[in-house]
């Protein structure tokens, strides 16, 4: 199993000191949460609770990802990046395409997209954006990124999303995108791209999504191809380690807070080398 830190939730100054020590201690990669802002009065239900109730402090840093990615990968020289997820439909695909290709290009071979739909109808309300499309609406950015990145000169006709032709550069290497969520659809759309980003539950319904997600890729025609499945969890998780790694999850998104006494830099360091103590190798 390799293990991830979501730096969610840290401020921007922790940032670089806490992925230093993750790649010191042998942790696989740092994860970036994501939310344009986060609404005063927020009726939506969050899908990962029980009680759909947002189970972090409002008020809690939310940088931007990728400007955060391009700062930490030259702060480091192994450890992977990732956002988990970035909610792409917010954005225009242009902005996405640069932003996420240039912090790319400041860690090359150690950045990937994780991408969502979304699940915060009034951020979406807020930006302009039409919440229902949304899922339609990031299938057609992944492909337009895709041609975005190659540096040609391309243009894209879409029920969604249409341009052209345009060129971007500078070009950079298609990044893996990995797309998150646990529903049939957001299955079907990581079954077509390079990784799944799901939320642990329990292992019964784990175990379930997996399955699904096998078939998914089948039909799709993608079972050969490379795929990376990363759950984010809680450390509780931690108990069914090899239960999971017997079910084909191939890493573990952790919140760095969680392992902490504390949210201060010098406990949330200390909580990743007691972690490393017991679980890296």
């Amino acid at each position: 199993m390799k293990y991830w830190l979501n730096v969610g939730f840290l401020e921007v100054a922790q940032l670089v000191p806490v992925a230093r020590t993750a790649e010191d201690l042998g942790f696989e990669g740092v994860a970036l949460a994501d939310h344009l802002f986060f609404p005063a009065q927020v009726d939506s239900p969050y899908p990962y609770s029980a009680d759909g109730a947002v189970a972090w402090p409002t008020a809690a840093p939310w940088p931007d990802c990728w400007v955060a990615i391009a700062a930490l990968a030259q702060a480091t020289t192994r450890l992977r990046l990732t956002t988990a997820v970035l909610v792409a439909p917010l954005r225009d695909v242009f902005s996405l395409a640069k932003a996420s290709g240039t912090a790319a290009g400041f860690g090359p071979g150690r950045v990937s997209c994780g991408l969502g739909a979304g699940w915060l109808r009034e951020e979406f309300d807020i930006v302009g954006r039409d919440f229902a499309t949304r899922g339609a609406r990031l299938d057609e950015m992944i492909d337009a990124l895709r041609q975005l990145w190659s540096g040609e000169t391309v243009d894209f006709a879409g029920g969604q999303l249409s341009f052209g032709p345009v060129q971007m550069r500078p070009a950079v290497p298609a990044l893996p995108i990995l797309t998150g969520g646990n529903s049939p659809a957001a299955l079907r759309r990581a079954a077509r791209n390079e990784g799944w980003i799901g939320t642990y539950t329990n292992l019964d319904d784990v175990g379930r999504l997996v399955g699904d997600l096998g078939a998914e890729r089948c039909t799709a025609g993608r079972s050969g191809d490379a795929f990376e499945t990363l759950l984010a969890a809680t450390p509780g998780v931690l108990r069914h380690v090899d239960a999971l790694d017997s079910l084909g999850v191939d890493g573990l998104i952790l919140p760095a807070v969680a392992l902490a006494a504390s949210p201060s830099t010098d406990d949330v360091l200390a909580g990743l080398g007691r972690f490393a103590e017991r679980w890296l190798p």
